[in-house]
């Protein structure tokens, strides 16, 4: 039995659409992937509110935040515990009030599924799960003790999961298909197991000794055989472990399908910077990490995009993350990352480099401590400037990534000044104040390494177009290294906006503003180049 909605849905500010066109993440003829909402293109700008921040009060404080940040979407939890606080009995008022205070802000939304898994621990299902531990097992140890995690071996623990998520799926169909205000789901969060690398249950121990499936590991390039036989003894028990949790939450997905087949994805807590610690210790065992990437794709069709909560500070170690789940079989999401200033550099790689399509800081509505080095302003400190920049264009972005005709500049330590590499052109982005140096020219860098700049060659190479944006950096262009001609000027150089999606002329630049190329302010803008070369 369902109880009924206590809360009367307000009338959506978003554009409403057909309810025959449903979000949905396309591959495209290119080989890249898109994300379409109501027919259009769309990046996830987003933010993730806190674990705990899904309740009136705490929604009533992060609404304006999201506007402050000029994000398009947040991302905001659904508690199993609240949703199906007595088996089989329905309460999605809390569902009710994220998507009436949502449509009121003018955002979309992305839910977080928070059931089974949450950081590799089972704190968010329901009092009845938890209770009873003869019908919804715990995981056990090597020492055959109970963890604080539910096995994934469970067939009673997974209906009852995949059951509350259809109910959930069926009552968003009921409310929100025609407006769309959420447009994309997360399936559990984090998953894995903290404390052990599997089950040693010994039904687990069973399962362990058998023949690992064999459509596993033909899809793996696995010999046949028991499952240390075909992974070996160091990546055994972490598969063994991925198999099940893949399964398990690939019949969560399939189930909330068949209600509303929104698109789907699981976030990732990395082993990246931890592989030297064992799985269960630094890192949730058995979920999507890179090691065991190639599994979960192979045994989780129900599933749109394995995406990961990228952390990583240093920029060579964010763009591997970046580099290793984007790939030909999986579009990119970064659903939870770092705020702040970093945050706001970072985001050039993953949008612009790797063609994400999403970026969501987690904590927007963290409380600062008076005495913490960084400000509460702060943590929105460059992310906001992006997204307010980004927003309006984010048809053209999208369509850019799939022609690969975007470069990005993104300052670093030490890195002042960078060059592009096009058919016809390079284009050299500098940060800070050009100064002479030992055998050339070269920036000063800027006092917070905020210089970041995006680059798009517009049609065709023989149009010598160019569209930019950028922070903090001037961009000159010059004929391509190794051509026969020296020289380049602009023949025009628009500053301006996309308005409605389409390119809008602010004022013309010349003179002094292009004389040592395009420069950038600290706020950012847009500016449409052409050129030519002599």
């Amino acid at each position: 039995m369902r109880i009924l909605p206590l809360l009367l849905l307000a009338s959506t500010t978003l554009l409403s659409a057909s309810a025959s066109e449903l979000p949905r993440v396309e591959k495209t003829s290119t080989g890249s992937y898109r994300m379409m909402v109501d027919g259009h293109p769309y990046l996830i700008l987003g933010a993730q509110v806190r674990n705990s921040s899904a309740w009136p009060e705490q929604l009533d404080h992060a609404w304006p935040l999201y506007k402050q940040l000029h994000a398009n979407t947040a991302e905001i939890p659904v508690y199993w515990e609240v949703i199906e606080p007595q088996p089989g009995h329905f309460d999605f008022t809390s569902v009710d009030r994220i998507l009436d205070g949502a449509r009121k802000n003018n955002l979309r939304l992305v839910l977080l599924w928070f059931a089974t898994w949450k950081n590799g621990e089972m704190d968010y299902a329901p009092q009845w799960v938890k209770q009873d531990t003869a019908k919804f097992p715990r995981m056990r140890d090597r020492a055959g003790d109970q963890i604080r995690v539910l096995s994934p071996i469970s067939t009673t623990t997974r209906t009852a999961d995949a059951t509350a998520f259809a109910a959930l799926m069926r009552h968003l169909k009921e409310v929100d298909s025609e407006q769309h205000t959420v447009i994309m789901m997360q399936v559990e969060n984090e998953p894995g197991s903290l404390e052990s690398d599997r089950d040693y249950s010994p039904e687990a121990n069973r399962l362990f000794a058998e023949k690992a499936p064999t459509d596993l590991t033909k899809a793996l390039n696995k010999k046949s055989g028991t499952w240390l036989e075909a992974f070996g003894p160091e990546e055994a028990n972490e598969a063994f472990a991925a198999y099940y949790i893949s399964t398990y939450i690939n019949t969560v997905a399939k189930a909330g399908k068949a209600e509303y087949p929104l698109p789907m994805y699981v976030n990732v807590w990395l082993r990246e910077r931890k592989s030297f610690e064992r799985p269960g210790d630094a890192y949730p065992s058995g979920g999507a990490t890179s090691n065991v990437l190639d599994l979960w794709k192979a045994n989780t069709p129900s599933i749109d995009a394995i995406a990961p909560d990228n952390y990583v500070l240093d920029y060579a170690g964010y763009r591997d993350i970046l580099h290793k789940y984007g790939r030909p079989d999986n579009p990119l999401f970064v659903p939870e990352t770092i705020l702040g200033g970093l945050g706001a550099r970072y985001m050039f790689y993953a949008i612009g480099e790797y063609h994400s399509l999403s970026f969501a800081p987690f904590g927007l509505d963290a409380q600062v401590p008076p005495d913490y080095p960084i400000k509460q302003e702060d943590l929105f400190a460059g992310l906001a400037q992006n997204f307010k920049l980004l927003a309006p264009a984010v048809a053209q972005i999208s369509d850019l990534q799939q022609k690969n005709a975007i470069q990005v500049a993104v300052e670093e330590d030490q890195i002042t000044d960078l060059r592009q590499q096009w058919q016809k052109f390079d284009s050299v982005v500098t940060f800070g104040t050009p100064k002479p140096g030992y055998g050339g020219l070269f920036g000063s860098g800027t006092k917070n390494k905020t210089g970041r700049a995006m680059i798009a060659e517009l049609a065709s190479p023989e149009s010598d177009e160019f569209l930019l944006c950028g922070f903090d950096s001037l961009v000159r262009f010059m004929p391509r290294r190794g051509s026969e001609l020296r020289k380049a000027q602009f023949l025009s150089a628009e500053e301006g906006n996309f308005v409605d999606g389409k390119w809008q002329t602010s004022r013309l630049l010349n003179g002094d503003e292009v004389f040592f190329g395009i420069s950038f302010p600290a706020e950012g803008k847009w500016v449409k180049v052409k050129l030519q070369a002599y």
